[in-house]
């Protein structure tokens, strides 16, 4: 008698967990944006005779559901944490440092990859007429080896930055930025603590490391304003989902110059290097340059500035390049995840530099390096 009552307990309770799951996914509002993961959620399935008789209703249906189950977040963090607690986060995307560091995992060491995307840009730079460029940025986990947990994976960004450069042919250059990072008192600065980009100070370093092999002058810290963000957190804090870690400031470093940028999808000129508006969304970030765009024209309107600049990039440059803006006229950053035209077609507006500047992770997983042409 008492097996039967604890069963029917259990089913009522089972059914009543369902029920209201079903009732609260009926009544809440449905977000459009995850502000934790920083990403748009599935939008509504599209209920047709076309969908349905396609197969494409039941995967948008499962997406919606899975996106606005009620409770999510704290579902999607107890699973993180679980994994934490049970080892296994070191076999995930983002490893949880020491001091609550957060580290993208170390960039896969595929030698093909890295002689297939080498071929490519010193065929570029053969095309070029003048040497090109190539600095690839070393990742936080390569830098801060004192962060990293126990049993996380060694990072090989030194010895694909060192093959990079013993593949680099007569037209291309190298901008070695290991010594500078390694050598600079304030490292853990460089990096973010919840995001895997560099901070302003850790582009600031680059840049100065690039112009002075370009035998162009530099800023040095103290000409800039800065200004700082707190409780910013990034995209590793979003795909590591340890909602309780807390956030970091984000600073904007100003050197009081004039500037107009404009990305070719809004085709509209902005006054100023930094998009203040994202500082109030998820996705703060954006705040450089209005995040990634295909193409990007970046004026100095201060008029001391000379030359132009074209800057083949990934997102770790939205920051680089306003640290690159005082020195040149003109920077033209292009994105090859999302332009599709051929570089040589810009190439014939006339630069004085080329730069090709990639994170190590992307440049090893970036199947866009290729097309380069």
């Amino acid at each position: 008698m008492k097996t039967r009552l604890f069963q029917v307990l259990l089913s009522a309770l089972f059914c009543l967990i369902l029920g209201g799951t079903l009732l609260l996914f009926v009544l809440l509002p449905k977000e459009d944006f995850s502000q934790n993961e920083k990403r748009v959620l599935s939008a509504a399935p599209d209920l047709s005779w076309r969908s349905l008789r396609s197969g494409d209703f039941a995967g948008q249906a499962e997406e919606y559901a899975a996106d606005h189950l009620p409770g999510r977040d704290l579902l999607v963090g107890l699973n993180a944490v679980y994994d934490l607690a049970s080892g296994r986060q070191v076999t995930k995307e983002v490893y949880l440092g020491r001091g609550g560091r957060l580290l993208e995992a170390p960039a896969p060491c595929d030698r093909e990859a890295l002689e297939r995307n080498m071929e490519a840009i010193n065929a570029f730079a053969q095309g070029v007429g003048r040497p090109v460029d190539l600095l690839l940025i070393p990742s936080a986990g390569c830098i801060l080896p004192e962060e990293l947990p126990a049993l996380a994976d060694p990072y090989p960004d030194r010895e694909l930055i060192a093959a990079a450069g013993a593949l680099a042919g007569k037209d291309l250059r190298t901008v070695d930025l290991l010594p500078a990072f390694d050598g600079y008192a304030g490292r853990p600065a460089l990096y973010y603590r919840t995001d895997h980009h560099w901070t302003s100070r850790g582009a600031w370093l680059a840049a100065g490391e690039y112009l002075a092999a370009k035998e162009r002058p530099s800023l040095e810290e103290t000409a800039y304003t800065k200004s700082v963000t707190p409780d910013f957190r990034g995209s590793t804090y979003s795909r590591a989902a340890l909602w309780g870690l807390p956030g970091e400031e984000l600073e904007l470093w100003d050197s009081g110059g004039r500037f107009q940028v404009e990305n070719a999808e809004s085709g509209e000129s902005h006054e100023g290097l930094f998009y203040t508006e994202h500082l109030a969304e998820g996705d703060k970030y954006q705040v450089f340059l209005d995040g990634n765009h295909s193409l990007v024209r970046l004026r100095n309107l201060t008029g001391d500035a000379e030359g132009r600049l074209l800057l083949i990039r990934d997102s770790y440059s939205s920051c680089l390049a306003c640290f690159l803006a005082d020195a040149y006229e003109e920077i033209v950053l292009v994105d090859l995840r999302y332009y599709k035209s051929p570089v040589s077609e810009l190439l014939a507006e006339g630069f004085d530099d080329v730069l090709i500047a990639y994170s190590v992770g992307n440049f090893m997983t970036d199947s866009n390096i290729v097309r380069l042409e």
